[in-house]
């Protein structure tokens, strides 16, 4: 059965809205925040958060803002439930300034049934960093997720 379009329009939101939020760190609601492994007994870490990359494909409006993410892929392909198109192979995969690491990005197009019967189209943008980033000219280590 389809869906009507207002209602997947208000998911989809919901959905960059939930994404913006797991990604906190990485844009720019009220501050950023930054989440880490827990570390050994007896030590204490603090990391400062990392600072997000200038623009960004998706803007939420208030009070979300600008998610710090570009598209890379292949702009040929058209995702079937947004509509969206990656924005080619060049485009920057990281999310924060400063960062050399590693990085790791995917893609998942599908759908899902929900406990209710139901089933729901499903598109993910899933991404992980691990590497040093420089904040204010002290460089710091860290692991980071973008769901």
């Amino acid at each position: 059965m389809p869906i009507p379009e207002e209602v997947a329009l208000s998911r989809r939101k919901f959905v960059l809205g939930a994404a913006a939020v797991a990604g906190a760190g990485f844009s720019t609601l009220a501050g950023p925040s930054l989440a880490s492994a827990a570390p050994s007994p007896g030590r204490h870490r603090n990391l400062a958060p990392p600072n997000p990359i200038p623009g960004g494909a998706f803007d939420l409006g208030p009070p979300i803002g600008v998610i710090h993410v570009f598209v890379p892929g292949n702009p040929s392909v058209t995702l079937p439930f947004s509509g969206g198109t990656p924005q080619g192979f060049d485009v920057e995969p990281g999310t924060i300034t400063d960062f050399n690491g590693s990085s790791a990005v995917a893609f998942h197009v599908g759908t899902a049934r929900g406990s209710d019967g139901q089933t729901y189209n499903l598109e993910t943008d899933i991404r992980a960093f691990k590497g040093e980033y420089v904040v204010d000219g002290v460089t710091h280590r860290g692991s980071f997720g973008f769901v």
